[in-house]
């Protein structure tokens, strides 16, 4: 094999690893995106079952914690917007 055998087949691995290299970029930025749609899916159920179990339509022992961690976070919220409505009257 010449040298000119041995550049043309090097220039071939290389553009293999490259387009590789392409395929794998673009398989992860897909993979991101879907992972992304996980947690929006997630996220969306985390409120279906949330309005479920504050209307009493579901309960289960294991959602209990986790529900009075959000019904707190809601009640420092709420909260804080009556805190920044004084704040605001204030000034008026």
């Amino acid at each position: 094999m010449g040298l000119f055998d041995t550049i043309k087949e090097k220039a071939g691995d290389l553009a293999d690893d490259a387009g590789r290299a392409g395929k794998v970029t673009a398989a992860q930025v897909k993979l991101k995106s879907l992972q992304g749609d996980v947690e929006s899916a997630i996220g969306r159920l985390g409120h279906v079952a949330f309005d479920l179990v504050d209307t009493g339509e579901l309960t289960h022992p294991g959602l209990e914690a986790e529900i009075a961690k959000v019904r707190e976070a809601k009640q420092l919220v709420a909260d804080k917007e009556a805190e920044i409505a004084a704040l605001r009257a204030e000034g008026d």
